[in-house]
């Protein structure tokens, strides 16, 4: 069962050979007479290792990739190592010099076996991908194997296990082994009926899809930004049926309010059906807005077909016997990503692309063959945006994918990608092109600079308090709450419709503070918003005046894109003042700022293609290659890391998108917050009650939670033997109220936090 689906899996991306002979020799190790005796022996004797035995088959048989894949199915990839490695060193080198028991007894059911060739690689870089695909279809295998004969499985691949079963039953009755070709066959049809179930629900989806779009072509109602938005989407559509195009990277840039998320999916959907694609996989940048997409995919393609997989999403914070049969369904494909549509951030696919870990690298041959749209492309973390373009660049080489680069302040990509295809004309092409007239077309607000000057934040709170709406964009958390507590006092807070939105809010109240500010903004009611940049990507409101303090261009235009959002106010009345402040300027964007102020002497208009492209070029040229890789991932590929080969756990190690010091602590709202922060103190530690808790979490620098801590704000829970696990939580909630989130009477706790 094993080999047929691992073998299945990997003809996806054309390697179902080896996938098959992986999942046919993991667990060779067991036919040893030392593991059989430890498996009848009631006392549990000293554990066996049976992983090795088939990692030194796969060695002896020139197969490298096959020998990392079933070495690391238990305890995950194994850094490669060196030949002078020790024993006991865990690397692959050192595992094979290891006692292994005898295992040959396995030759009486398999007999004589053709291994596969290893696959020869220019790049180690390819060698490194292919070993975590291949180890990703034997993991995926082995646990749906395990789970189907060992319980009745809940999962949507039963069906495709109980015909495996059947076709095998001849064999499994007499306990013979089936002989490789008629294995070959089963890899074969298996892959074919995934093949079609694929298919067919996402026809079915598209379907919905283009009925949605008829509907939206054909309403004689509509504003002069829907007839934009209908051109869009009417390209996007046109370009997913279009047969010459192929898997491949493509650009689609459109203005903020022009439709993106709806034609994406659209773009998406017809690509994956003209091409049989698989899956639709929807990576979104932060989890504070990916709430919204799942929610528009949900109602229009129906939960069933949506997976959301981010640690907040609601069936992850159930506990398991308050899960709904689709809660239960959503929890099982979020192991595997078997789902036509998946809504995932950032960190999680492309720390899982670069993982060792069983758990996270299980899905990752299920990432082949799909369309993936990068919602808010800017956002690709600049420290790490080197190897996150090899990855994308080397799942369309390889692995069937096509990638869609979904913004309206496209980043200046196109050398970056030329070097990871090793080719110096790679060209994205467009979805959508638009010249700088139709881009303009777009434009609903008119951007004031007034950066030459400084204006104090005391001004500024009794500027922003002479609107009745208007939105406000800081750089810092300090100055978000300083100008909220200023208005306050004189204006009135919360109740008066004056909100400020940072993440000293848990997610819970930012939540609920976003929903209010909606409602007031749809009745018109008094709505005076100072935020940090959390606010800017992809969250949708709609404010008739919005005033951005200065940093990137890409921010600016993004908070811009929260002014007459819908286009139902005259654009001359319609204005992004970007201002300077002595408190916002920090080192941190003291190079997108130096960058913005070259730009503005270039163009006279911010807001077009050419100037966005300028920006992103000019930026990271200045900040050099060695700051796009800082952690040196594509050179660990390449040439090891200290004399030791394909360092898998390594690079897992220092690929962390979001590597701050930051530490939690928990808040205990009143109601579940308070439960849920009991339940810690009490001991009573889960990964759903973490999961739980992660709505309910303000994250901090080290050296203020030193300060709250000798300041008596929060306590200590957890292993005073190892402070590594210490948990945290808010003594009481003088410290924190919902609308400023956490507090300090020192200001100057807060430097340096951007959102």
């Amino acid at each position: 069962m094993a080999g047929t689906l691992a073998g299945a899996f990997a003809s996806q991306f054309n390697n179902l050979n080896q996938g098959m002979i992986a999942g046919l020799f993991h667990d060779i190790g067991k036919y040893s007479a030392e593991f059989q005796q430890m498996i009848r022996n009631p006392e549990k004797p000293a554990h066996v290792d049976h992983s090795s035995a088939g990692m030194k088959l796969a060695q002896d048989n020139n197969n490298l990739s096959i020998a990392f894949a079933i070495g690391g199915h238990h305890a995950g990839l194994p850094d490669g190592g060196s030949p002078v490695d020790e024993i006991d060193f865990g690397t692959l080198y050192a595992r094979l010099k290891r006692h292994i028991p005898d295992f040959s007894g396995y030759g009486q059911q398999f007999g004589e076996i053709e291994w596969p060739k290893q696959e020869f690689y220019k790049d180690p870089y390819s060698l490194m991908m292919s070993i975590r695909m291949l180890f990703s279809t034997l993991i995926d295998a082995d646990r749906l194997d395990a789970e189907f004969f060992t319980k009745n499985s809940d999962r949507a691949e039963r069906s495709l296990l109980v015909s495996i079963k059947h076709s095998y039953g001849d064999c499994l009755a007499a306990e013979e082994m089936p002989d490789i070709s008629s294995i070959f066959k089963q890899c074969e049809n298996a892959a074919a009926v995934i093949k079609e179930q694929n298919d067919k629900i996402l026809v079915t989806l598209n379907k919905i899809s283009e009925n949605k779009a008829q509907k939206f072509f054909q309403n004689k109602d509509k504003s002069f930004l829907d007839e934009k938005r209908c051109k869009l989407l009417h390209d996007c559509i046109d370009a997913g049926k279009d047969e010459h195009k192929g898997d491949g990277i493509y650009t689609l840039t459109a203005p903020t309010g022009s439709g993106k998320t709806n034609a994406s999916i659209s773009f998406a959907l017809e690509h994956a059906v003209t091409y049989h694609k698989s899956r639709i996989i929807y990576v979104i940048p932060y989890t504070s807005i990916i709430d919204q997409t799942v929610d528009t995919f949900e109602k229009e393609f129906g939960e069933e077909n949506v997976l959301p997989h981010y640690a907040e999403a609601s069936y992850q914070l159930k506990d398991e016997d308050e899960r709904s049969e689709s809660d239960v369904q959503r929890n099982l494909a979020s192991e595997n990503w078997n789902s036509p549509i998946v809504v995932t951030t950032a960190v999680q696919f492309f720390e899982s692309l670069y993982s060792n870990k069983t758990s996270k690298c299980r899905k990752l041959h299920n990432i082949a063959n799909s369309v993936i749209v990068f919602d808010e492309a800017q956002t690709l973390p600049v420290s790490y945006l080197k190897p996150c373009i090899q990855a994308i660049s080397e799942l369309t080489q390889r692995y069937h994918v096509s990638a869609v680069l979904c913004t309206a302040t496209q980043p200046a990509l196109e050398s970056l990608f030329c070097e990871a295809f090793g080719k110096d004309d790679y060209k994205i092409p467009e979805i959508s092109p638009m010249n700088e007239n139709e881009y303009l077309a777009f434009t609903r607000n008119h951007i004031e600079l007034n950066v030459d000057s400084t204006i104090t934040l005391d001004d500024l709170a009794e500027e922003l308090n002479s609107y009745e709406e208007v939105l406000c964009v800081v750089n810092t958390r300090k100055e978000a709450q300083y100008l909220y507590s200023k208005m306050a006092k004189t204006a009135g807070g919360y109740e008066n419709g004056y909100f400020c939105l940072t993440t000293l809010l848990c997610a819970v109240d930012r939540v609920k503070l976003l929903d209010e500010i909606r409602t007031r903004l749809r009745n018109d009611l008094r709505c005076v918003v100072v935020s940090t940049s959390l606010i800017e990507a992809g969250v949708d409101v709609d404010f008739p005046v919005a005033y951005r303090e200065e940093a990137g261009l890409d921010s600016i235009l993004q908070t811009a894109g929260r002014c007459n959002r819908e286009g139902k106010r005259p654009v001359d009345e319609s204005v992004v003042k970007v201002f300077s402040t002595k408190e916002g300027r920090t080192s941190l964007l003291s190079q997108n700022v130096q960058v913005l102020h070259s730009v503005i002497g270039k163009f006279e208009n911010l807001a077009t293609p050419n100037a966005i492209y300028e920006y992103f070029r000019q930026l990271f040229n200045d900040k050099g290659q060695d700051a796009l890789d800082t952690k040196k991932i594509l050179k660990a590929h390449r040439e090891g890391v200290k004399g030791r080969r394909c360092p898998f756990e390594i690079i897992a190690k220092r690929f962390k998108l979001i590597d701050t010091p930051t530490i939690p602590v928990y808040i205990p709202l009143p109601g579940e917050g308070e439960n849920l922060c009991r339940q810690l103190i009490n001991g009573e530690y889960s990964r759903t009650l973490f999961r739980k808790l992660g709505k309910y979490s303000v994250n901090i620098w080290p050296k203020r939670l030193q300060e709250l801590q000798e300041g008596g704000v929060v306590i200590e829970y957890g292993d005073e033997l190892h402070p590594e696990d210490s948990y945290f939580v808010l003594r009481n909630l003088n410290n924190y109220d919902r609308c400023r989130g956490l507090y300090f009477e020192n200001s100057a706790i807060t430097d340096g936090i951007f959102i």
